[in-house]
């Protein structure tokens, strides 16, 4: 099995698609040709469909043997990469769009449950659904359409892609047998959520700093150790990862950049020390900071 990912280049956090009037797009990959070694996570979501090949998503610890014709969700903090035999690369069409494409907590609790497939949490929950021939073919048409709506842009294809997107969500949600929130517990999640944003958008705000628990715990008036416990909860990583996480992706930007070297980069980041800098992107992506931009470079 090749080590090579399957994907777009990483972004960093925050990345453009969120900040889009239309926070949406398509990408079409091609096997070889959009290689990556390196784990990656984002802002968005994503959902893929394999059109042709097989291989592997390893996602947070999970592998998934994937086919033609399967179906692949990733949230928008769930680490993730792709292997696959040079001799039968993966060929896959990819969904990416912004959480606030779906639900804002301005939007109702109808809309929020769209959401529901990316926040599930429990023990049935699998990141490749299982889906049955002919449901799987239907998956592939209406994303077919979205591809084609996206890349021809007639007028209103806005409004005719969100309709699909969301037609795509609910046959996973029907075929993944995952319940509609409840009332209560949606004001007690949308409640939780708008804490979780403005905390996010501190670390986003902050990361550079020296942030640490006791810190950020004190700017938003809880105890650390209830922040910890809450930070987990709702965003599904704990603050130390996901801090580290936002600055290995900020390295990663500025090694695409190829303005700076790896010293610079690490404190660039946020990191107090070139030491802690490489352990954290080994544990994150897989490889060295020189691997990565070697690769980046070729």
């Amino acid at each position: 099995m090749s080590s090579n990912n399957t994907g777009e280049t990483i972004r960093k956090r925050d990345s453009d698609i969120t900040r889009k009037v239309f926070p949406f797009e398509v990408i079409h990959t091609t096997g070889p040709a959009n290689n990556m070694r390196y784990f990656h996570w984002h802002d968005y979501m994503e959902i893929s469909r394999v059109d042709a090949g097989s291989g592997v998503y390893h996602i947070e610890g999970k592998r998934f043997s994937v086919t033609a014709g399967d179906i692949v969700v990733i949230n928008n903090i769930e680490r993730h990469r792709v292997t696959y035999e040079d001799t039968d690369p993966l060929f896959e069409t990819v969904l990416h769009f912004s959480p606030t494409f779906i639900w804002s907590k301005e939007n109702s609790y109808f809309d929020y449950n769209y959401l529901k497939l990316f926040l599930y949490e429990g023990a049935r929950f699998n990141n490749r659904p299982l889906l049955e021939p002919d449901v799987s073919r239907e998956m592939g048409r209406i994303i077919g359409e979205i591809k084609s709506e996206y890349l021809q842009k007639p007028p209103h294809y806005e409004l005719m892609v969100k309709s699909k997107l969301l037609t795509i969500i609910t046959h996973l949600l029907r075929h993944t047998d995952m319940r509609t929130e409840d009332r209560g517990d949606y004001l007690i999640r949308k409640k939780n959520i708008e804490r979780i944003e403005n905390i996010l958008k501190y670390i986003n705000e902050n990361f550079k700093e020296d942030l640490s628990l006791a810190a950020i715990a004190d700017q938003f008036a809880m105890n650390p150790a209830y922040f910890s416990d809450f930070f987990r909860k709702n965003v599904g990583v704990t603050f130390l990862h996901y801090l580290t996480r936002t600055r290995i992706n900020e390295a990663i930007h500025l090694l695409n950049e190829n303005r700076l070297n790896s010293t610079e980069v690490a404190y660039a980041a946020g990191f107090s020390s070139t030491g802690s800098f490489y352990k954290a992107f080994r544990r994150v992506t897989g490889g060295n900071p020189g691997e990565y931009k070697h690769s980046v470079l070729k």
